[in-house]
């Protein structure tokens, strides 16, 4: 069923109106080669008011903080707790420039410290077409592996842990694929999560197809959720309607999709730890997977997560 939650804590804005935003310090990166990586910095550079937070990779545990001029590691609670202790006012998350293994650790140290945060997100105005490969609509990437996004660990098999699984799908049907090849989730007990409406009118049906194969297993087209690609917070809630129908056991989600559906699973895993756990297969982006941008998308996190209340 279609989600009509209102989503009031996402909001698209021209890139023009980002110094109106009052953020007083920018988590942003450089390693996305990407039109649309620069645009949200781009706006912000010649503002005084913004203090640029550029977050340049090590290795892949350890980033350099410029601006703050910090060392972080990102497995490390107090080295990120320490980070977030060092920003004041409004911070803002370029989800758009950074990759899901460094804003997600950055996200939950923000979460976990109550500090008054937007996710900022710059809406692509196309992607690169795949050349026939399988199971891709459009050639975004390939997998590095499975393993777990800093601060998220993987915990060993729960008694409780029955398979189910709410993956959210993007265009890449291989990922999800892969997904069941190597975890031991249950296709029975999946409910996939599709971004519609979509930035794109056509875009659910591209996800559609490029997921097509796994969806026809075990009828499971039949237990799809719905959330606006574009929003966090319907995926979210679309994440609780998934675990409700699973009796509130353990569950995986494989942040897939969009990077906003991707903010609001680990959203979730952050607020139901530790009966939630993520399943990641940390992609390699493919070099000018997207082409110009649209407009920027504001998240405004802490304040959506202050409607939910203690968790």
């Amino acid at each position: 069923m279609l989600d009509l939650y209102e989503a009031s804590f996402t909001r698209k804005i021209p890139s023009a109106d980002l110094k109106d935003l009052g953020v007083t310090h920018l988590l942003y990166g450089v390693g996305i080669e990407e039109d649309r990586a620069d645009t949200i910095v781009g706006e912000l550079v010649d503002s005084e008011a913004v203090q640029l937070c550029r977050v340049e990779d090590l290795d892949d545990a350890q980033c350099r903080v410029h601006g703050l001029e910090r060392t972080v590691n990102l497995y490390e609670a107090a080295d990120l707790q320490a980070l977030v202790s060092s920003m004041g006012g409004l911070v803002g998350v370029d989800l758009t420039s950074l990759e899901h293994r460094v804003w997600a650790p950055l996200v939950r140290a923000l979460v976990e410290a109550g500090t008054e945060f937007v996710a900022l997100y710059a809406e692509p105005n196309d992607y690169r077409r795949s050349d026939d490969l399988p199971g891709a609509v459009y050639d975004l990437s390939t997998s590095r592996g499975i393993e777990p996004l800093p601060g998220f660990a993987r915990l060993a098999r729960r008694q409780d842990d029955d398979g189910y699984f709410a993956p959210l799908l993007g265009f890449e049907g291989a990922r999800l694929g892969h997904i069941f090849d190597q975890e031991e989730v249950e296709v029975s007990k999946t409910s996939p999560v599709i971004g519609s409406p979509g930035f794109r009118v056509e875009y659910p049906t591209y996800t559609y197809l490029a997921n097509r194969d796994s969806l026809s297993l075990d009828r499971m087209e039949q237990r799809v959720e719905y959330a606006r690609a574009s929003c966090p917070f319907e995926a979210y809630r679309a994440l609780e309607r998934v675990h409700a129908r699973a009796g509130g056991k353990h569950l995986r989600v494989a942040p897939i999709g969009t990077k906003p559906h991707a903010l609001g699973g680990i959203l979730y895993a952050i607020r139901h730890e530790p009966i939630v756990e993520l399943i990641y297969d940390h992609p390699v982006r493919s070099k000018g997977r997207t082409r110009g941008s649209r407009g920027v998308y504001v998240y405004e996190v802490s304040a959506f997560l202050k409607t939910l209340g203690a968790a």
